[in-house]
């Protein structure tokens, strides 16, 4: 099964947890969620320009990617994109979720539909040194969307970087799992449909 056949697969409402390494082809999968949905019902939530390198990729793979797609910045420096909420994850964590938490929610409240890109937030565990309280509060936020009809939401996390703990309560709170098993391969991990499970999915 190719990626994109995939995708059809997903329902409204669910989490898709996409685990990858530092040398995976993610950006190609990054690409394919904007293309599948449409770059015009998304929301790029962009953890400490964590696209850039794969906005760079793309670019010079002679893909390009539109740039004035939604974005919640979460620190770093670029202005990329039409960005509609810049918070500071060195702050406290209690005003930098909730800011966060508030903005989601009226974003899905004005459209009819979203795609949520959240790009690798395992990078704001060690800015908390590795606090178990705060890991505990943004893994569970992502679950707190769940089944919401309005959205689908997509996570890429950097296994290599995660935190055993965060990575394993987002396996557990999120309805997919798909892991980077070879450049272009995924496995699926974690179904609602048990059995794709053990399934191979062809990125390119």
């Amino acid at each position: 099964m190719n990626f994109e056949e995939y995708l059809s697969k997903v329902s409204p409402g669910e989490l898709v947890l996409i685990e990858h390494t530092s040398l995976s082809t993610h950006p190609l999968a990054f690409h394919k969620i904007g293309e599948k949905y449409g770059w015009d019902r998304a929301l790029l939530v962009d953890i400490i320009d964590s696209s850039l390198p794969v906005l760079r990729w793309l670019r010079l793979s002679g893909i390009n990617t539109p740039q004035d797609v939604m974005r919640i910045k979460v620190g770093g420096v670029s202005n990329w994109g039409n960005v509609i909420l810049e918070v500071d994850p060195h702050k406290d964590p209690g005003i930098f979720l909730s800011k966060f938490s508030r903005k989601i929610r009226e974003v899905y409240s004005k459209n009819d539909f979203t795609v949520t890109i959240l790009m690798n937030p395992e990078r704001l565990i060690p800015l908390q040194n590795g606090n178990r309280h705060f890991i505990l509060n943004i893994s569970g936020m992502a679950s707190v969307f769940l089944g919401n009809p309005k959205r689908v939401a997509f996570y890429f996390v950097n296994r290599e970087m995660a935190d055993k703990m965060y990575l394993a309560l987002l396996e557990e709170a999120f309805t997919r799992v798909l892991v980077f098993t070879e450049k272009t391969r995924l496995t699926v991990l974690k179904s609602p449909e048990m059995e794709e499970e053990g399934g191979e999915i062809e990125l390119d």
